[in-house]
C-alpha cells in the first residue's frame, strides 16, 4: 500500500482528521499528544483533529448480555458524524469490544468484518480517506476491572472477560492488516504494544500497562508516533516528559483541556446511543473557546523552553542535548574537551549502532550529531532538511563548519546525497556497507531482493516513482557521481563481500570505478566473508586513520 504522505514527506498545509473507535479513542490521550505535537512543533501546519470516540462502541452490533445497556454501534451515527464534520482523513479503531470478551467465534469474528468494512465503505463514499489501526492488545497481567474467567462458561462480559481474550484480539488485529487493498492505510499498534510491555516487563516484573483494556498514558504515546509514522513520515523515538507528567507542562495541559472540551462537544452534537452523556458546551461555543485555548497554547509554544524542547543529559558519561528541529528529533554528544576547530561527526542514520568509529573519535575531543529523518531515504527534501540542521547546530554548538559524514546502509543515500547538493559543507564521507543503487535497494531489481515496504515509501518520497529505469534515472547516487567528484570529497566505504541485501557488485565496486576515474579519492576496505551486518570495525583504527588524513 502507498503511504499517506508524499513526495519529500512535505506535511499538508491542512487536513481535518475525525477519529470513530470506542472508549480507547474517546478518552484519546494518543489524540491529545497528536495535537501537542502539531501545535508545538508544527504551528504552520492546520491540522484539526476531531475526537468522535463513543464509550463501550462497536463496528459489529453486538453486545454481551451482561453489559449494562446495549452496546452502542458505529452505525447509528456514522452518517450524521461524517456529514457534521467533514473530514479529509477517518481514523478508524475497533476491535476491543467487539468480541464482547468472549472466547473466538467465526460468527463474532464475521460481524466484526462485515462492520469494519461497512464502515469504510461509507468513509469513501463520503470522499475522505480511511485509515485503519488495529484494536490494541488485552492484558490479562494488567487487568483490574473484574474477574479473568477461563474457557467453558456460559457467560463473559467486560467485567468478567474470557483469561486469553488477547488470543481473539490477536486474531482481529492480524486480520486488520490484511486489508491494504480497501483501506487508504493501515496503523499497526497490537504488536508493537506487545512488544513494548515485554520490554518494559524485563526492566520491571510488575509493569502495568493500564487496567488491561485501556492502555496507560506510554501506549496512548504509542499510538500516537505510530499515527504520526504512518501519516506523516515523522519518526519519533523521544518521549516527551509530558508523558508521564502531564501536570508539569503548562503547554500539555492546555492541550488536554482544548481536547476535553471540543470531544465533549462534538461527539453530544453528532449524538449517540450511549446513555452516559458527556457533559458538553453546544458546539459552536464550544469551537468559540477552543481558538482562545489555541492561541494561549501558541503562546506557551513561543516560549524558549518549549521552542525546541531542548534537554540535557549524561549519555556513557559524555553531555548530550537533545532537541526539536522543525519538527524533528536532533542530538549533540559533546567530547570532554574538543580537538582543535570543535569538529564534529553527522550519522546520517542508526545513532549509536556499531558505533566503533564513533566513539573513538568522541574520546579524541570530536561531537557526535544526529538527526533524525527516517525513512526519507536521501530525498531532495531531507537533504534540505539536513541543511537547516547543520545550519542549525554549527550555530548554536560553535561546531566546526564542515562536517564528517557518516553513512551506514541506507544512510549512505542521505550522507552522498546532502554531500553532492552540499560539497562545501562536508570534509569527508564514511560510507558503511552502504545504498549507493536504489534499484539494487530497495526496488529489487538486481541480485538483491529489495524491500517490498521501503520501495513503497522510496517511491512516496522521491514522488511517485515507477518501476522503470528511466523513472529512476537521475535519484540513486550512481547517477550522480561526477556531482560528488567536483566536490572533491574523500570517501571511505567499509563493506563485507557477502553481503546479500545490498550486493559490493552493485553499490560499493560499480562506486568506487566510476569516483576512481573521474580523479575522486577513495579508499575502500572489503571484509571478506562478511554480509551486511556488524558494519564497520571493531578495531576501527584503519578508519580513524583515512579521517585523520584528510581532516
Amino acid at each position: 500500500m502507498k503511504p499517506l504522505f508524499g513526495k519529500d514527506s512535505a506535511i499538508p498545509d491542512k487536513k481535518k482528521i475525525v477519529f470513530l473507535g470506542d472508549s480507547i479513542t474517546d478518552e484519546g490521550t494518543f489524540i491529545a499528544f497528536m495535537d501537542a505535537y502539531f501545535l508545538q512543533h508544527m504551528q504552520a501546519n492546520q491540522m484539526t483533529l476531531i475526537n468522535l470516540g463513543v464509550s463501550s462502541e462497536t463496528a459489529s452490533g453486538l453486545s454481551e448480555p451482561e453489559h449494562p445497556f446495549p452496546r452502542p454501534c458505529v452505525h447509528d451515527r456514522l452518517g450524521k458524524a461524517l456529514a457534521e464534520s467533514k473530514p479529509d482523513w477517518v481514523v478508524v479503531c475497533y476491535g476491543m469490544n467487539d468480541g464482547i470478551y468472549y472466547p473466538y467465534s467465526s460468527d463474532r469474528f464475521q460481524a466484526y468484518q462485515q462492520g469494519l468494512l461497512r464502515a469504510v465503505t461509507q468513509i469513501k463514499a463520503a470522499g475522505a480517506k480511511v485509515i485503519l489501526m488495529t484494536p490494541p492488545p488485552f492484558d490479562a497481567a494488567s487487568f483490574t476491572g473484574g474477574s479473568l474467567l477461563p474457557s467453558g462458561q456460559p457467560a463473559y462480559s467486560y467485567s468478567q472477560p474470557f483469561a486469553d481474550y488477547e488470543d481473539v484480539l490477536k486474531r482481529y488485529a492480524d486480520w486488520v492488516l490484511t486489508l491494504d487493498d480497501v483501506a487508504d492505510a493501515l496503523v499497526s499498534i497490537h504488536d508493537p504494544m506487545l512488544r513494548m510491555w515485554e520490554h518494559k516487563r524485563k526492566e520491571t516484573h510488575n509493569y502495568i500497562t493500564g487496567d488491561g483494556i485501556h492502555p496507560n498514558a506510554e501506549g496512548h504515546w504509542l499510538i500516537a508516533a505510530a499515527l504520526l509514522r504512518v501519516l506523516f513520515n515523522i519518526s519519533l523515538e523521544q518521549m516527551p516528559e509530558y508523558v508521564l507528567q502531564p501536570d508539569s507542562s503548562s503547554l500539555f495541559s492546555a492541550v488536554q483541556q482544548r481536547h476535553r472540551l471540543l470531544s465533549s462537544a462534538w461527539k453530544e452534537h453528532v449524538g449517540h446511543t450511549n446513555p452516559n452523556k458527556a457533559e458538553a458546551l453546544p458546539l459552536e461555543l464550544a469551537l468559540k473557546e477552543g481558538e482562545s485555548l489555541k492561541n494561549l497554547i501558541l503562546s506557551l509554544a513561543d516560549r524558549p523552553e518549549n521552542k525546541n524542547n531542548s534537554r540535557a543529559s549524561s549519555w556513557k558519561g559524555y553531555e548530550r542535548i537533545d532537541f526539536m528541529l522543525e519538527g524533528r528529533e536532533g542530538l549533540i554528544v559533546f567530547p570532554k574537551a574538543f580537538a582543535e576547530g570543535r569538529p564534529w561527526i553527522w550519522r546520517a542514520e542508526f545513532f549509536d549502532a556499531f558505533s566503533y568509529a564513533d566513539m573513538a573519535l568522541l574520546e579524541q575531543g570530536w561531537a557526535i550529531a544526529y538527526y533524525r529523518l527516517s525513512d526519507m531515504y536521501g530525498c531532495p527534501g531531507a537533504v534540505e532538511r539536513m541543511r537547516t540542521f547543520q545550519t542549525y547546530v554549527t550555530g548554536a554548538y560553535e561546531l566546526a563548519p564542515k562536517t564528517v559524514l557518516f553513512g551506514f546502509s541506507r544512510g549512505g543515500l542521505y550522507a552522498f546525497n546532502y554531500a553532492a547538493k552540499y560539497p562545501d559543507q562536508v570534509k569527508l564521507l564514511y560510507l558503511d556497507a552502504p545504498v549507493l543503487d536504489m534499484r539494487s535497494w530497495p526496488g529489487g531489481k538486481g541480485a538483491a531482493s529489495g524491500g517490498a515496504a521501503e520501495w513503497e515509501e522510496c517511491q512516496a518520497v522521491y514522488g511517485e516513482l515507477e518501476e522503470t529505469e528511466s523513472s529512476l534515472k537521475g535519484c540513486s547516487p550512481l547517477d550522480r557521481v561526477e556531482e560528488l567528484a567536483a566536490g572533491g570529497i574523500p570517501v571511505l566505504i567499509v563493506a563485507g563481500d557477502a553481503d546479500i541485501p545490498l550486493p559490493i557488485e552493485e553499490n560499493t565496486l560499480p562506486f568506487e570505478k566510476r569516483y576512481r576515474e573521474l580523479g575522486g579519492t577513495i579508499k575502500v576496505i572489503v571484509k571478506p566473508g562478511v554480509g551486511h551486518h556488524p558494519h564497520s570495525l571493531e578495531q576501527p583504527e584503519p578508519i580513524l586513520s583515512f579521517i585523520q588524513q584528510y581532516c
